[in-house]
């Protein structure tokens, strides 16, 4: 394939409006290109929305192993007036391309659907399967990484590759996340008699320092060596009306990350302690909502298929590719929810990772046309090792 058209292609997808959803159409486009290329895929529209929000799922070879790629067709939200470019438009300024999408992860998507492109038009050995896993909605929920697991496409891979912007570095390791909605119940009362009233804003100041000094005390004894220890903020609370009226209700969301030595069920025992404690021993009422929850991932970080990227990577550029813990969760962390420790995934992809989610979100081409590459010879080099 011409370097013109693996731009093309890019552009293409940047193109598509797929913030926070309508990933249907890009899955369509995928389905087409990949049929043009004498590759068959199946779309796979999703429950809640099937009109608009939708997987794809490519194949090559057959048999064992099965080395799966994934990486996911959403993207964040933008204001378009932020932006010095359209963000809905691939602009290329020397080495740097702009759009939404570019870095997070569109150029990902795009350097491995050409990768199994030119593996499959040049009839290039490999052993086994290799499975391309395009998902809907990792930005918010996983919904679609969600569906694929449920519906058995990790059953029998082998290894896993991530395309999620890494640059020339690989990630291993990923900390859990929890969104938690704390919610009290009190009554309102005049200020000058509180007595007569239970002021919700103080019920959540009081279960959170009980909540707090919980996760302190443990999140200090279990830690990870890689991924250090569990991370918990007070984000967002809202309450109150005038400062003359004591609060009856308030809200409280919880940001969490987690290591897998103190994980999300431990957190949430935790949290569930407090309040039954709480609400034991108090008049008010304080209870609490999981909004969000995926699970932290340590993979093997000497998996020979880390070893094999490292190794493709380094003759392609010219340095050593470290492997890293990194903060940030992906799609690994519903697709691997039942081999959480130890499994063969490694997330490496094109992309400026501290662009991504910003206005004038960047990639490098010279890096996106490397990661083609990359792949081509990841994709088949890494199944003779399983």
């Amino acid at each position: 394939m011409e370097t013109n058209e693996k731009i093309q292609i890019l552009s293409d997808l940047i193109q598509f409006d797929s913030r926070n959803g309508n990933e249907r159409p890009v899955a369509e486009y995928l389905k087409v290109l990949f049929a043009k290329h004498g590759i068959q895929s199946s779309v796979l529209p999703l429950d809640s929305d099937p009109d608009h929000r939708a997987n794809l799922v490519a194949e090559i070879g057959s048999g064992n192993p099965v080395i799966a790629f994934t990486g996911h067709m959403d993207v964040v939200d933008f204001d378009r007036d932020q932006w010095d470019t359209n963000p809905l438009e691939l602009t290329i300024d020397g080495d740097k391309m702009f759009g939404r999408g570019v870095s997070d992860m569109k150029s990902g998507l795009a350097a491995a659907a050409i990768a199994f492109i030119e593996i499959k038009e040049q009839d290039m050995a490999f052993n086994g399967t290799l499975r391309f896993l395009a998902t809907a909605g990792e930005e918010v929920g996983m919904a679609g990484s969600t569906a694929l697991q449920a519906a058995g496409y990790m059953n029998d891979v082998d290894a896993l590759i991530v395309g999620e912007p890494t640059g020339y570095y690989t990630s291993f390791a990923n900390k859990g996340e929890l969104n938690i909605t704390l919610s009290a119940k009190g009554k309102a009362a005049h200020s000058s008699t509180p007595q007569l009233g239970i002021n919700a804003i103080q019920e959540l100041m009081d279960v959170w320092a009980d909540i707090k000094a919980k996760l302190d005390e443990k999140s200090q004894k279990d830690t990870n060596q890689y991924l250090g220890q569990d991370v918990y903020n007070v984000d967002v609370i809202t309450g109150g009306s005038q400062p003359n009226i004591l609060p009856a209700t308030a809200e409280a969301q919880l940001n969490v990350r987690t290591v897998p030595e103190f994980d999300n069920k431990a957190v949430l025992a935790i949290i569930d302690d407090a309040i039954a404690t709480y609400n034991a021993n108090h008049q008010g009422e304080v209870s609490r909502e999981v909004t969000m929850e995926i699970i932290p991932i340590e993979g093997d970080l000497h998996s020979k298929l880390i070893e094999e990227m490292q190794a493709i990577a380094k003759e392609a550029v010219g340095q050593d590719i470290k492997a890293v813990a990194a903060p940030g969760g992906t799609d690994a962390s519903r697709l691997l929810v039942n081999h959480p420790v130890g499994f063969p995934m490694a997330v490496f992809g094109p992309g400026n990772f501290l662009t991504a989610h910003q206005n004038n979100e960047e990639c490098s081409k010279d890096m996106y046309l490397k990661f083609i590459e990359m792949y081509t010879q990841l994709f088949t080099t890494v199944s003779t090792e399983y």
